[in-house]
């Protein structure tokens, strides 16, 4: 139903957390300890992994764990990163492998989760979102 939630959450998970509701407290803390993050998210499942040096390893978990107990979402941050996700999306069209991917999942059966649109971008998760509530209202 609303297509990029996965990767639009892969980057709010990132932006804090109850415990910790800094922005980049998850990041200051691993590069301040010689470590770095990423994540990716694919057509059914997000990867989140990191490094950094093993003596600092608990407290990169505590702040990592936090992530998925507590984290914020606050209304400034959700526009701030749906405007990420969609300047990722206008990245991505530029590229022919991802055209060439997007034309190859649309030739797949619909039904079928290979076919849905999965980066998201500011109409499938502000504009359609809105259209919907305000039809509800």
């Amino acid at each position: 139903e609303l297509p990029g939630l996965a990767h639009f959450c892969e980057h709010m998970l990132f932006l804090g957390t109850e415990k910790y509701p800094d922005k980049n407290e998850f990041s200051s803390y691993l590069s301040q300890h010689g470590g770095a993050s990423n994540a990716a998210t694919s057509l059914d499942y997000t990867t989140y992994f990191f490094d950094i040096i093993p003596g600092k390893l608990e407290g990169a978990l505590d702040r990592f764990s936090q992530f998925f107990l507590k984290p914020l979402f606050t209304e400034s941050m959700i526009d701030l990163e749906i405007n990420a996700v969609h300047s990722e999306h206008e990245k991505n069209i530029a590229q022919d492998f991802w055209r060439a991917d997007q034309l190859d999942k649309s030739s797949a059966d619909p039904q079928h989760p290979y076919s849905k649109f999965g980066t998201g971008n500011r109409e499938t998760l502000d504009v359609n979102p809105k259209k919907k509530w305000n039809q509800c209202s």
